[in-house]
């Protein structure tokens, strides 16, 4: 659950600012943006007006084409560097890694997440990708950036944060 003034807590202000940024960057007409981007234009209105964040991989989508981190486009970083995988991952391929690399089970995770271990063995048995505030938590827990746990990149260390984020 997101908390006002907790670290964890997305800005949808900041994201809309980098999404309307890029999206004048772009040169076409802002009709055609959505059919563009893959999303549907309801989506597209409710990013561009409201700064509504859509679901981790519609944003991971959205993140593809603009060939940026979904760091980046949250506006969690300045970092404008991102080398996208050649073999993109699921989100529980990359826990499965990250368990395995820092020698955790998924009672570790679950008890961090305040969460049964049942959940994360629905994760799996799903190849569910939870929300943004759990994959954020899921971040801090391994060091990871979110961009590493939606398999978009094998780069696993994180990204440098902006002032807002620390």
């Amino acid at each position: 659950m997101n908390r006002e003034g907790s670290p964890k807590t997305i800005s949808s202000a900041m994201f809309r600012e980098v999404f309307v940024s890029l999206v004048d960057e772009l040169e076409c007409k802002k009709s055609q943006v959505p059919a563009y981007l893959g999303i549907s234009y309801d989506i597209f209105i409710k990013i561009y007006e409201l700064g509504k964040i859509p679901r981790p991989l519609v944003l991971a989508r959205i993140a593809d084409k603009f060939n940026c981190s979904v760091e980046f486009l949250l506006g969690r970083t300045k970092d404008t560097s991102f080398e996208k995988t050649s073999a993109p991952a699921t989100f529980v391929e990359r826990l499965t890694a990250l368990e395995e690399r820092f020698e955790k089970k998924d009672y570790y995770v679950a008890t961090k997440l305040h969460v049964s271990t049942n959940y994360i063995t629905n994760w799996r048995k799903n190849n569910y990708t939870p929300s943004f505030d759990t994959l954020l938590t899921v971040a801090d827990l391994f060091n990871t950036s979110l961009d590493y746990l939606l398999g978009r990149t094998d780069d696993y260390s994180a990204y440098e944060l902006v002032s807002d984020w620390n």
